[in-house]
């Protein structure tokens, strides 16, 4: 992850060298304008603007060390951000270790450091805490931890309804595991994973009191309303979502093969769940972008892939990556 982060960076001061005229092109300079570009995202304005009252936790976690440290708010997210991506790709590792070998998981994380938009993980976006707390919750759920796993859904749902369509899959689980268990124990942990979600759906009632907006615009209607019309899905293939087009089938190809080469049904069926939940809470223009959120899909390509195929498949999107880095800068 080190290695492949300093390669985008370099790749990102590059193009902002390419990119000045007449400025200095000192390495100062150089990463004052890296600075500059990050400062423009929308995690580091909600930061600085402490005068405006934010509900994502990303920005309350910024806005509570900035108080004590004074730290640049774009410096601070970056640190932020590289944070929760090693967190989320530790938590990814020990839960893909759970459901396969340890070369799979492995794979998997290199698979998900390389994705093409992988890099905004990096560069200052509160997409690496969404991303953590979305694997922390399937983890704690698959070892019965369900207290974890209720207030780490609760945080999610805070920014994505895509926590909201989890929930089935993890009731699932948990009446799975506790089939033999006592009322009393099974209504705790019911009360566990359940409550904090209830109580999140209240206070943000203003996002999901228009869950049916959000669902009528995401990829999934986008794809079914498409198909009725006489252009029928020639739109995917135009230059504008043909990135998002190959991302999509790249997640179907690899959710499809986990469906062969995990050992318990559950395990099967969770790829094609959280690839059900972000198509159904996601516009088409962002699923490429948003896809590390459901990072345990790409275990199957890690398990079906030869070494050397798989070699080659990182190998073009470290490419395509670096492309959307320079284009970017």
């Amino acid at each position: 992850m080190i290695t492949h982060r300093f390669f985008l960076l370099v790749v990102a001061l590059s193009a902002i060298h390419f990119s000045l005229s007449q400025q200095p092109h000192t390495p100062s300079a150089l990463w004052e304008n890296f600075l500059a570009r990050v400062a423009q995202s929308p995690e580091v304005t909600q930061i600085m603007d402490s005068s405006n009252p934010s509900k994502d936790p990303f920005v309350w976690i910024g806005r509570l060390i900035q108080r004590g440290t004074n730290i640049r708010a774009e410096v601070l997210v970056l640190i932020l951000s590289n944070l929760f991506l090693i967190l989320f790709l530790w938590e990814l590792n020990s839960f893909v270790n759970s459901l396969a070998l340890p070369d799979v998981a492995v794979n998997t994380c290199i698979l998900v450091i390389v994705w093409l938009t992988s890099y905004e993980l990096s560069f200052g976006s509160s997409l690496s805490l969404s991303c953590l707390l979305t694997v922390l919750v399937l983890r704690s759920g698959n070892d019965d931890r369900w207290l974890i796993a209720g207030l780490g859904l609760a945080l999610l749902a805070i920014t994505k309804p895509f926590a909201l369509f989890m929930t089935p899959f993890l009731l699932l689980i948990l009446f799975g595991q506790n089939r033999y268990a006592s009322s009393d124990t099974l209504a705790r942990k019911l009360i566990y994973l359940l409550i904090p979600l209830v109580g999140v759906l209240y206070y943000r009632w203003d996002l999901y009191r228009d869950i049916r907006t959000i669902i009528g615009s995401s990829a999934l209607f986008n794809l079914i309303s498409s198909a009725d019309i006489q252009a029928g899905l020639s739109w995917t293939l135009t230059a504008t979502y043909l990135g998002q087009t190959i991302a999509l089938l790249i997640l179907v190809i690899s959710s499809i093969i986990c469906l062969f080469v995990f050992s318990t049904l559950i395990h099967r069926l969770l790829p094609l769940t959280l690839l059900l939940a972000l198509l159904i809470t996601t516009p088409y223009s962002e699923l490429a972008t948003a896809a590390p959120l459901i990072s345990p899909v790409f275990s199957g390509l890690a398990e079906a892939c030869a070494p050397p195929l798989l070699k080659g498949i990182q190998l073009l999107f470290l490419i395509f990556g670096a492309i959307e880095v320079f284009n970017l800068f």
